[in-house]
């Protein structure tokens, strides 16, 4: 999806569950007034008054203890903040941690959490299918990530994908692009605010059992072959890592 493309049928219904769910929510005007002046507060409390672009983005990314009540302010904003963010034109991705991934939002009532869920699914789906998405894949990927503090929404996505369609191409761009980090146990391979060193065997992993085949293709020759070493032990992957190297001069 192109910034000036419409959302998919799929996203379109996830943007609307989102405005139906939290809709006309309202928050505390109360919050820190060293970074927010008071008419900004203010709108908080006004249902489905604008907060603007710039706001929105502000207010999400901001940090739980600047207001009384951190998980009423994300409610109030979600349905423009996720309308920002599905319309391209969200200038802070890949900015780290957001407001939903320091919010428990799936202890929230249900009807809430599940439109959430909805939103993240649709928007990664579109993401992947998408050629030229407008914030790349790896930016996508991490903010998703962030919100739902786990790899196996995302990496069911990409394993339930069509084999060699755009899903493939944007896993075996994303994967050339970290494979020295993955190949060297990098926990910085996913989102520094994450625990990297318990989720990276995890998503090392899937892309031994998913990936190899699908990166076959891919421009890098090696590449396949290199993910396939994630298989080992760190002592013999270097080994085999070298042999493969020289074999291909």
């Amino acid at each position: 999806m192109s910034s000036s493309a419409p959302p998919s049928p799929p996203l379109a219904a996830a943007l609307r569950r989102v405005e139906t769910v939290f809709g006309g929510m309202t928050a505390s005007p109360d919050g820190c007034l060293q970074c927010y002046g008071e008419g900004e507060l203010a709108l908080l409390a006004v249902p489905r008054a604008p907060l603007g672009d710039d706001l929105v983005r502000t207010l999400f990314h901001e940090v739980p203890d600047h207001f009384p009540d951190h998980p009423a302010v994300l409610r109030r904003l979600l349905p423009e903040f996720l309308a920002f963010v599905a319309g391209g034109r969200f200038s802070g991705m890949g900015y780290l941690p957001t407001g939903l991934g320091r919010t428990a939002w799936r202890e929230w009532p249900s009807e809430q959490a599940e439109a959430i869920e909805d939103f993240l699914d649709a928007w990664w789906r579109e993401t992947l299918a998408d050629p030229d998405p407008p914030y790349g894949v790896g930016a996508a990927w991490e903010l998703c990530l962030d919100v739902h503090g786990s790899t196996g929404p995302l990496l069911d996505v990409w394993a339930a994908a069509p084999r060699g369609g755009t899903e493939d191409a944007h896993l075996g761009d994303w994967v050339a692009y970290r494979i020295d980090e993955l190949l060297q146990d990098d926990r910085y391979v996913l989102p520094w605010n994450m625990d990297g060193e318990a989720l990276l065997p995890g998503l090392q992993a899937w892309l031994v059992e998913h990936a190899v085949d699908r990166v076959a293709g891919h421009a890098d020759p090696l590449l396949a072959p290199k993910v396939a070493l994630l298989a080992l032990a760190p002592e013999e992957r270097w080994v085999a890592y070298s042999e493969l190297v020289a074999s291909a001069g």
